[in-house]
C-alpha cells in the first residue's frame, strides 16, 4: 500500500477539511515568541501581542475556535511562536524546521498517525436516554482489554487530553465508581465538544490509525434546524461512520407487549431522518442519492430482552434463547458471518416493533447494518451498578466498521 498521505485532513475536532498544505507550525523554542513579539510589525504586534501575557502571542485561531474574544483577558495565548504560510514549517525567527502541525482553523496538533493515514469519525447519535454515552464508555474500555488481546492490537489515548476526559468522564464513574452517567451536553457547550482520540496499532511497522468518537446528545437530535444551527451536521457529514442508536423498551409496541406503561418517547425514524437531511444538505446530495456514510443501527440495553416469553404476547418483544445473539463471536478474526446473522434478526425484530418506517430510513444510508448491544449488561437501580458492568457484544459495531468499510482492513 502507497504510504503518500492524503493532501486533506478531517480535522476531529474542528471537523474542517484541511489542506495540509496549509496548515500551521508551533516553534517549541520560546525565545522565538519574544523575538517575533519584539521585532513584528506594528499591524502584527495589534493582532498577536497580548496585554495580558506580554511574552506570549495571542491564539487568534484557538481562542475564535472557543468563542474567546482572541483581544480579551481570558483569549488563549501561547508560548510558541505560531507559523503561518510556511510549506515546510520553517521559523522565520530561528530559522529551524518544525515538526509540531496545527489545524489552521481551531490550533489543535496533527499527530504524525493521524497525518499518514487520516483520522477516522465515529459519531454516535439517538435520542434522550437511548445509552449512548454508556456504550461509548463500555466500547473504550473493551477495545483496550478484551479486544486488543483478542485481535493482537494496541488501543492507546492519542493525547493525553484524551486520557484524562476518559478517566474523569467515563471510566471513573462507571467502572470505579458503580454509577450511571449524567446525560450528555448539548453541542452548544464548546468546552465538552472535544472527541476522545485512540490509537489503534496492529504492530505490523505500518503505524497506528487514529480514531475519533464523538458523543452527541439526544437533545441535539430534534429537529434539522437544531441539528443545522448548532453546527452538527459539520462533524456528522464528515464522519468515517455513523452509530444510530435504539432503545427498545422506549417503543411504543415493546412496552405494550412486555405490559409496560405507556411513555411520550421522539420517534427514532424521525430522528435518523433528521440525520440523513443534513448530510444531504451539507453534503450537496439530491433528495434520492443515498447516504454514503456507513451507518450501524444499534440497538441497546439487549440483556434485558434477553430472555424466555412468559406467552404469546411477549414473544415478539425479547431476543429469546434461540436468538443468534447467543452464539459466540469467532475470536480473533472478523466474524462478518456471526454479524450478519445477527444483523438480519435485528432488522426483522425492528420491523415488528418500530415499524416500516426506521427500516426505510435506514435504506437511505447505502451502506448498513443492525446490531444489538448491552453496554452495562445489567439494570441500574436508581442509578447505581449494584452488580457492576458487563459489556455484551459492544465490539462488534466497530469490527464491521474497520472491516467493511475502511480502506486499510484491519483484522
Amino acid at each position: 500500500m502507497s504510504k503518500k498521505r492524503s493532501q486533506r485532513y478531517i480535522c476531529p475536532f474542528c471537523y474542517g477539511s484541511i489542506d495540509m498544505s496549509q496548515v500551521h507550525y508551533a516553534c517549541n523554542d520560546p525565545l522565538c515568541t519574544r523575538t517575533f513579539l519584539g521585532t513584528c510589525t506594528e499591524a502584527e504586534k495589534r493582532r498577536y501581542g497580548s496585554v495580558y501575557r506580554p511574552e506570549e502571542e495571542i491564539d487568534v485561531e484557538r481562542s475564535e475556535f472557543l468563542g474567546l474574544d482572541p483581544y480579551g483577558s481570558a483569549a488563549v495565548t501561547t508560548k510558541s511562536h505560531i507559523i503561518r504560510g510556511s510549506v515546510d514549517g520553517k521559523c522565520e525567527i530561528c530559522g529551524s524546521r518544525n515538526t509540531d502541525k496545527l489545524c489552521p482553523r481551531c490550533h489543535h496538533k496533527i499527530t504524525k498517525a493521524a497525518e499518514r493515514w487520516g483520522t477516522s469519525i465515529y459519531v454516535l447519535v439517538g435520542s434522550e436516554s437511548v445509552g449512548k454515552s454508556h456504550y461509548l464508555a463500555s466500547l473504550i474500555e473493551t477495545l483496550k482489554s478484551s479486544y486488543a488481546q483478542e485481535f493482537g492490537v494496541t488501543v492507546a489515548a492519542t493525547t493525553e487530553n484524551t486520557a484524562d476526559k476518559f478517566d474523569d468522564e467515563y471510566r471513573r464513574t462507571v467502572f470505579d465508581g458503580g454509577r450511571c452517567l449524567p446525560p450528555t451536553p448539548t453541542y452548544g457547550d464548546v468546552l465538552t465538544r472535544d472527541p476522545l482520540l485512540y490509537d489503534l496499532d496492529r504492530n505490523d511497522g505500518d503505524g497506528p490509525r487514529t480514531l475519533a468518537f464523538v458523543d452527541t446528545s439526544g437533545r441535539d437530535l430534534d429537529s434539522t434546524d437544531k441539528l443545522a444551527s448548532l453546527n452538527i451536521s459539520t462533524y456528522i457529514s464528515g464522519a468515517a461512520g455513523i452509530m444510530f442508536f435504539v432503545d427498545a423498551l422506549q417503543l411504543p409496541a415493546v412496552r405494550t407487549k412486555l405490559g409496560l406503561p405507556a411513555e411520550d418517547r421522539p420517534d427514532p425514524a424521525a430522528a435518523l431522518n433528521y440525520v440523513a437531511e443534513v448530510i444531504r444538505d451539507k453534503n450537496r446530495l439530491k433528495p434520492k442519492n443515498p447516504v454514503e456514510i456507513p451507518l450501524a443501527v444499534v440497538v441497546t440495553k439487549c440483556d434485558r430482552l434477553m430472555r424466555p416469553a412468559m406467552g404469546e404476547e411477549d414473544e415478539d418483544a425479547l431476543f429469546g434463547p434461540e436468538s443468534s445473539l447467543h452464539i459466540p463471536r469467532e475470536k480473533g478474526q472478523a466474524d462478518l458471518d456471526d454479524i450478519a446473522l445477527v444483523g438480519t434478526e435485528v432488522e426483522e425484530y425492528l420491523r415488528r416493533n418500530a415499524g416500516q418506517d426506521l427500516l426505510n430510513a435506514v435504506d437511505q444510508f447505502e451502506t448498513h447494518q443492525y446490531f444489538a448491544v448491552s453496554a452495562l449488561g445489567g439494570e441500574p437501580a436508581d442509578g447505581v451498578l449494584s452488580n457492576g458492568v458487563a459489556p455484551y457484544r459492544v465490539e462488534d459495531p466497530m469490527i464491521w466498521f474497520l472491516n467493511t468499510t475502511e480502506r486499510r482492513k484491519w483484522l
